[in-house]
């Protein structure tokens, strides 16, 4: 049976209805091992916000917001991750953005909130298709101010707009329903999410960057043109997020002056402010979640650009680095 949050902890939870403007959520209360502030929202029509904050928050201090839309057929639970006992679900060992955070805060970003975004189904793309894509797309802009809201400190927030798998569907969804892309958005993270890239995004994505030059774009992907699952391919000839990737290269390159080299296992293809990162995946393996747990990925996408970070040797590498951020329960 789905656990939308783990097993025996959600007595723990703090829950908000939050229907057409957030409302102000009750006090957080600590869950886990590490004492996190952990608020659960729910937004109609269909979405649940997990807000997990670490233990002590300064209110004077800027808040680092990550908005994560889950990748499909996950729960919030297994995307945050937690250690794998026997007998439990193998989905809560594989992506662990949970520990990668506790971790990111050790680094130079002691307030980072995640704000893990869940949709109905457990698809954003069947989300949006269901409730029709202009409505959707108008709904996760409201809902991103929600949350924002909910989260405190609006004024002083550095957001993060992240996805990973079907999470791409709600980014693109934001992109789409927004006038423009807000001023207060600091960096945008495709995780082998950026499917339906098409070149009309191009345009607002680089203006976006061209607004400031602390904001950065990253996206992770891999040659998934052949890989097969059960004897058959898992993308069509036309899809999957190595195309897709080919196609933001191309058009973003209308805008913006790339050089390729490579980062560890990847080719790079750089800009001042955007990083596509390409596995050429010799083995034909589907590293579609390797890339994001096993590989640091997230953690990686969430660093790069900074200077303290770009003169240190990368984390986008096949060794966890943050094992001893993860958590021994549910949060």
């Amino acid at each position: 049976m789905r656990s939308r949050l783990g097993v025996g902890v959600v007595a723990l939870l703090t829950v908000a209805t939050v229907s057409a403007q957030a409302q102000a959520p009750r006090r957080p209360v600590p869950s886990g091992s590490f004492g996190e502030q952990v608020t659960v929202l729910h937004l109609e029509p269909g979405i649940t916000v997990t807000l997990v904050a670490p233990a002590h928050v300064d209110p004077r201090q800027p808040l680092d917001l990550i908005l994560y839309a889950l990748p499909n057929g996950n729960t919030t639970a297994q995307t945050i991750g937690r250690r794998l006992d026997e007998g439990m679900d193998w989905h809560y060992d594989i992506q662990h953005i949970g520990a990668q955070v506790r971790m990111l805060r050790t680094m130079g970003r002691p307030q980072a909130v995640v704000a893990y975004l869940e949709a109905r189904g457990l698809s954003w793309p069947a989300w949006r298709r269901g409730l029709g894509y202009d409505s959707a797309n108008a709904r996760i802009v409201r809902a991103v101010d929600e949350v924002r809201a909910a989260a405190g400190n609006p004024s002083r927030q550095r957001v993060t707009l992240a996805g990973h798998s079907g999470g791409g569907s709600l980014m693109f969804g934001f992109i789409e329903g927004a006038t423009r892309l807000p001023a207060w958005l600091d960096r945008i993270v495709f995780l082998d999410a950026n499917y339906n890239f098409e070149p009309s995004h191009a345009a607002p994505l680089a203006g976006w960057l061209a607004g400031d030059p602390g904001r950065e774009l990253v996206a992770l992907a891999y040659d998934d043109r052949n890989i097969m699952l059960n004897g058959k391919k898992v993308v069509s000839d036309s899809g999957g997020t190595w195309r897709a990737s080919e196609r933001m290269l191309r058009a973003l390159g209308g805008h913006i002056t790339f050089v390729t080299d490579t980062v560890g296992e990847f080719v790079r293809h750089r800009a001042p402010q955007v990083q596509l990162l390409m596995h050429p995946n010799p083995e034909n393996r589907i590293l579609h979640t390797e890339m994001i747990g096993e590989m640091n990925g997230f953690a990686h996408a969430m660093l790069v650009g900074r200077p303290d970070y770009d003169r240190l040797p990368p984390l986008l590498r096949r060794e966890r680095a943050y094992t001893r951020w993860v958590d021994t329960v549910a949060v």
